[in-house]
């Protein structure tokens, strides 16, 4: 009998059926909710455990010494649970048993904000200018120097916290007087189109999804609340600039694990804003526009099996939406891979306690595309505008457009 260990919920049903393929039949998921497991996934071999916020690596060696298991996964999700990769990573480094998780050098640049700018300033990477501040005081000083507008980000925060936009002194004041957690990191406002890519690394290689566009920067720093599009064409100097920036990651931090990167294209370059050392967002257009599931391609590289190939499938997607019971959802585009990610499903949420759903979907023909967004748009259930919409299935259409006049 075999066991495997994760820690956290998110997407755990995704994880089961790979584990119990290769002979997997114990396991234990450390969940930071409490959930009946009968109703989320075959709950069978599966004992849930609580998972605390506040666990130190000392904890998580505690707990991996009282469960032996044969295979340890960190498997952390935003809400929450955004500064446990450091523990892991740390917790990682004296276990003496096979335990997937991110160095805690690569963990560390990757939750922490300020550490990620002295990081990417002193190794030249192109993050926005910027300076640390320790009080309020060094904010107005930096505010000065850099001028507006302005993204204030405290250094260690959950997910959806702890980011400010001002575009001017009176906002800046109202964010100080609301409170600010110290250290923080206030740099200028880029604006361009917010992009991201999911990539896992395992073994010395490195996985990557296709480029997401998440539309252009707007000042409520929420890209969950604007379409995004999956493939997105890089200009070739911002395409080669990350190229540069990840190969310095994986050679340089040892990242293990999925890992996530939030830029900026700007002009033909590119800005970085964040790494999430976790999947998220971004996974399930992944697994709608290409088929292969990042969380099932994390579990067989957890095991120690060699990452596949990922190939773009179709234009896919995600669409902001509301959750409205009683009314349905209009009649996909023929021929459609809908996916429907609600926050009423613990393990599978997106959101929390919201009426909020993702509508995830590949779309095989632009007319029909633009139809079914003005149909969402029409009976309210749509989020963004459908101008916005538009625009982004335009994009992942000229992907292909332009792939086949190459």
């Amino acid at each position: 009998m075999k066991k495997a260990l994760i820690f956290g919920e998110y997407k755990i049903a995704r994880f089961l059926p790979v584990l119990r393929d290769r002979g997997y039949t114990d396991f234990v998921v450390y969940s930071a909710i409490e959930f009946d497991s009968a109703l989320e996934f075959d709950d069978e071999g599966v004992e849930v455990k609580l998972l605390s916020l506040d666990w130190t690596a000392d904890d998580v060696v505690r707990v991996l010494e009282a469960e032996r298991p044969d295979v340890a996964i960190a498997n952390p999700y935003a809400h929450g649970q955004e500064q446990l990769p450091i523990v892991y990573g740390q917790a990682a480094a004296r276990w003496d048993g096979r335990f997937v998780a991110h160095s805690a050098a690569f963990a560390e640049v990757a939750c922490d904000k300020v550490k990620l700018h002295e990081t990417g300033v002193e190794r030249g990477w192109p993050v926005p200018a910027g300076a640390v501040c320790t009080d309020a005081g060094a904010v107005a000083d930096a505010a000065r120097e850099l001028g507006f507008p302005l993204v204030i980000k405290e250094a260690q925060a959950q997910a959806g916290d702890g980011r400010f936009y001002a575009a001017s002194a009176e906002e800046l004041e109202a964010v100080l007087a609301a409170g600010l957690a110290f250290p923080a990191i206030v740099q200028t406002f880029k604006e361009g189109v917010e992009t991201g890519i999911e990539l896992i690394s395992a073994g010395g290689e490195l996985m990557r999804w296709p480029v997401v566009s998440m539309g252009p920067l707007d000042a409520g720093l929420d890209p969950s609340l604007r379409a995004r599009v999956a493939p997105y064409t890089l200009p070739q100097g911002a395409a080669a600039r990350l190229e540069a920036f990840l190969t310095d990651i994986q050679e340089n931090f040892a990242p293990y694990g999925p890992w996530q990167i939030d830029f900026a294209v700007v002009g033909d370059d590119i800005v970085i804003l964040e790494i999430n050392p976790r999947l998220g967002g971004l996974s399930d257009l992944g697994l709608t526009g290409t088929g292969t599931d990042p969380h099932a391609v994390f579990t067989g590289a957890a095991l120690g099996e060699p990452l596949p190939e990922v190939r773009t499938r179709a234009v896919a997607i995600e669409l902001p939406s509301t959750e409205i019971p009683s009314l349905e959802v209009p009649a996909h585009p023929e021929g459609a891979d809908v996916m429907r990610v609600t926050a009423r499903k613990p393990t599978n949420r997106c959101f929390i306690n919201t009426d909020r759903m993702q509508l995830v979907t590949t779309i095989g023909d632009l007319e029909a595309g633009r139809r079914w967004v003005k149909e969402l748009d029409a009976v309210g259930l749509l989020r963004c505008s459908p101008e916005s919409a538009y625009r982004q299935l335009e994009q992942g259409f000229e992907f292909f457009s332009a792939k086949a006049g190459s």
